[in-house]
Order: C-alpha cells, then sequence, then structure tokens
C-alpha cells in the first residue's frame, strides 16, 4: 500500500513539474491597443513630436542586469508591468507599445496602468519598430509562441484557412512549442507541437476583434 501511494505521489509530482514547464503565462502589462512594438534601449527619450526638437516628455532608463526602471523626468521608479509590453533580461529585450509610426520616429506609451506616458521616439540602430507582421516574423520564428491561459477553447481552434469558415485541422491543447509560418491580418499559420507529441498545423486568430492577444513571443 505505501508502495502505490508513494508511487502517487512521484507521479502527481511529475506530472506538476512537466505542465509547470508547458503551460504558458500572463504578461500583464499587454495592451489591447496598437499597430506593433517598438524594440528600445536605454536610454529612452519621448518626445511631444517626431523630430529632435519637439519638447522632452519623460525619459526612461532601465537596467538589463539588475531589471530597474526609472522615469527620470518624473523622478519615479516604475515597476516593469507598468511600462513594458514585454521585458527580457537573459534576452536583453525590453518591448514599448506603439500606437503611430511615421518618418522614422514610434508613437509609444508606457506607465499605461495608472498615467500613460506617450511620446514619439526616434529609430535608428537601437531603437527599432515593429508591425505584427515583423514582431510574429522575426521574434516569432527566433523563440516560438505561447497562448495566454484565458484563451477560451473556441479561440484555440486551428483552421486550414483565415477565414472562420474554413474546415477546421485541430485544436491546440497544451502547446510544448509553437511555431509560426506565415501571417495574415490578425491570422497566424502555426506549427503545434502538443504535449501528447502530436503535431498539428493550421491558421489560428491570434488578436481577436477587441485587439486582446492570443498569443506572444516566448521570450
Amino acid at each position: 500500500m505505501r508502495k502505490i501511494i508513494s508511487s502517487i505521489i512521484i507521479s502527481l509530482f511529475v506530472c506538476n513539474m512537466t505542465f509547470a514547464d508547458v503551460l504558458p503565462y500572463y504578461i500583464n502589462s499587454l495592451r489591447r491597443y496598437g499597430i506593433g512594438y517598438t524594440s528600445v534601449t536605454s536610454p529612452v527619450v519621448l518626445r511631444q513630436t517626431p523630430n529632435k526638437d519637439g519638447r522632452i516628455l519623460d525619459s526612461l532608463n532601465f537596467d538589463f542586469s539588475t531589471g530597474e526602471t526609472s522615469c527620470i523626468e518624473n523622478k519615479t521608479r516604475c515597476s516593469q508591468d507598468e511600462v513594458f509590453a514585454a521585458f527580457s533580461q537573459s534576452k536583453k529585450i525590453a518591448l514599448l507599445t506603439a500606437l503611430d509610426e511615421t518618418e522614422g520616429w514610434s508613437l509609444v506609451c508606457f506607465n499605461q496602468s495608472q498615467n500613460p506616458v506617450c511620446g514619439w521616439v526616434k529609430e535608428d540602430a537601437k531603437n527599432k519598430f515593429y508591425n505584427w507582421s515583423d514582431f510574429f516574423n522575426i521574434y516569432g520564428k527566433k523563440y516560438g509562441l505561447y497562448m495566454f491561459k484565458d484563451v477560451q477553447k473556441v479561440d484555440k481552434i486551428l483552421y486550414a484557412a483565415p477565414v472562420k469558415q474554413s474546415n477546421t485541422t485541430g485544436s491546440i491543447e497544451l502547446p510544448k512549442m509553437i511555431s509560426p509560418w506565415l501571417i495574415r491580418g490578425n491570422w497566424l499559420l502555426v506549427k503545434v507541437h502538443d504535449f501528447n507529441n502530436q503535431v498539428k498545423t493550421g491558421w489560428i486568430n491570434f488578436r481577436g476583434n477587441d485587439g486582446k492577444l492570443r498569443l506572444f513571443v516566448k521570450f
């Protein structure tokens, strides 16, 4: 009897460890609007207009080695969730939500949970704008994707074409790896390796009508 109980406990422990490795997680600072993301390096200077003479609205400093972030103009320390759409210390990636883009400038926002600060950032070798297509094609193919835990079952369905009227090819259940292939509007053609080692391919609506993302890059 003790052996049986021990076996059950070990099995549950192994399952929990395995699920911890494959279940997706949240990025609390994701916003339901925008045209993409701008990858930035510290310091980030936000200007009122898209030119170097524009008034400075705020400045942002952050450190990949410590993860510390501070708003210089407001002289306050900001949390990563308030500031970034995504922040990876290990990969040295910091993304800000982009609302607009014009002639080498991105209109980005941070500290959106309380007092949004939006301004123009100059695009150069250190700061680069990515629209949805570039974001998933470049970052997604490099790091893979994951699905948020609160995605409804109906939104996990894979389709044969980027329209819901097409035939279904399966659904995403417990994905170990999701690899993007093509993007068409708010649809992604993905290859999915499920927890049971099944491989599925199909189109998924990665962004809802309200702008909420269902998939994100696995930084």
